[in-house]
């Protein structure tokens, strides 16, 4: 079994993480991601 640490994000990243989460020949051992951005006037995290 091959180990892993996924690095990604938004929506594409998320398909290709849940592909791997279901193949039996990698173990997924972290995951690290990018913090949600801050949107509006005042900067409010999404």
């Amino acid at each position: 079994m091959t180990k892993l640490v996924f690095m990604g994000t938004p929506a594409f990243s998320a398909t290709v993480l849940e592909g791997l989460l279901t193949d039996e020949r990698y173990e997924i051992v972290a995951v690290v991601t990018q913090p949600d951005r801050a949107v509006g006037r005042k900067k409010k995290s999404a």
